[in-house]
């Protein structure tokens, strides 16, 4: 008889929406900085240049959401760091 600590456990599914941020920073060619800020509506990761060299680069508003690919397309190739906390 399997007790309730030996019975597998299902894992927990979270939408991709909700899933937790990773804490990943990504720099471009031209050494700009990209963090995740969020998802769209089909799930995929939106980064943010809060900072870029080019004064040009520089969008806000939903009418600039920066998926992983779309950086990589237009600024890459990207390096991916993982962020370390202090």
């Amino acid at each position: 008889m399997a007790t309730s600590s030996q019975t597998p456990q299902a894992p927990r599914v979270v939408t991709l929406h909700k899933a937790p941020l990773p804490k990943t920073v990504f720099v471009d060619r031209a050494g700009d900085v990209w963090t995740a800020s969020g998802h769209n509506g089909r799930g995929e990761l939106v980064l943010t240049c809060s900072e870029p060299h080019e004064a040009r680069d520089a969008g806000e508003g939903a009418s600039y959401p920066w998926t992983l690919h779309d950086v990589q397309q237009a600024f890459g190739p990207l390096i991916a760091r993982t962020a370390v906390a202090a």
